[in-house]
C-alpha cells in the first residue's frame, strides 16, 4: 500500500476543485458585467436629467453593445412604496433586463433613481438559471420643468 489515497478519489478532488473555481469566476464576472451596466446606466440618466427618450436611446444601445440579456416581458416589482418607471417612454420600449425606480431626495426639486439589474447564473447540471440583484443609485438630479416656475409666472 504506496498510495494513502486511491485515484478516483483524487480525480473527484480535482474535478470538484475545477467546478468550484469555474463557479466562483463565471460569478465574478457576471457580478461585473452587472454593476458595468449600473454605471452605464446611471451615466446615461444623469447626462440627460432623467428617463425620457435620449437616455432611453442611450442604455438601449449601450446594452446591445455590451450584450446584455434581453427580455420582452421584464416585469418589475413594487418595492414598498418605489413604484417602477413605465418601460414606455414617448414609444422607446425597453427590452433589457433592468429595472428603475424614481424617488424624491429630501431637498426640493430633486429626485434620484434607484437601478436594478441582475446577476444570471445558467448552471447546466442542475437545469436552472439564478437572478440576483444588484442595485445601485444616481447621485441627485434637479427636476426642471416641474410646472412651479410657470405657476408662479402665471400668478403675476
Amino acid at each position: 500500500m504506496r498510495e494513502g489515497i486511491g485515484s478516483v478519489v483524487l480525480y473527484n478532488i480535482i474535478i470538484v476543485f475545477i467546478v468550484i473555481t469555474f463557479g466562483f469566476l463565471s460569478g465574478s464576472l457576471s457580478y461585473m458585467k452587472a454593476f458595468k451596466v449600473n454605471g452605464k446606466i446611471a451615466n446615461a440618466l444623469e447626462k440627460y436629467e432623467g428617463y425620457n427618450k435620449l437616455s432611453s436611446e442611450e442604455i438601449s444601445e449601450t446594452l446591445t453593445s455590451i450584450g446584455y440579456r434581453v427580455s420582452n416581458n421584464m416585469d418589475c416589482p413594487n418595492k414598498g412604496k418605489l413604484k417602477p418607471v413605465p418601460n414606455d417612454v414617448n414609444g422607446a420600449k425597453k427590452n433589457h433586463e433592468f429595472c428603475l425606480y424614481e424617488y424624491k431626495v429630501k431637498k426640493d426639486g430633486y429626485f434620484t433613481y434607484k437601478i436594478v439589474t441582475y446577476i444570471h447564473l445558467d448552471i447546466p447540471i442542475v437545469g436552472g438559471i439564478f437572478k440576483l440583484p444588484v442595485t445601485s443609485e444616481t447621485e441627485p438630479i434637479y427636476k426642471f420643468g416641474d410646472g412651479s416656475v410657470q405657476q408662479s409666472e402665471a400668478n403675476k
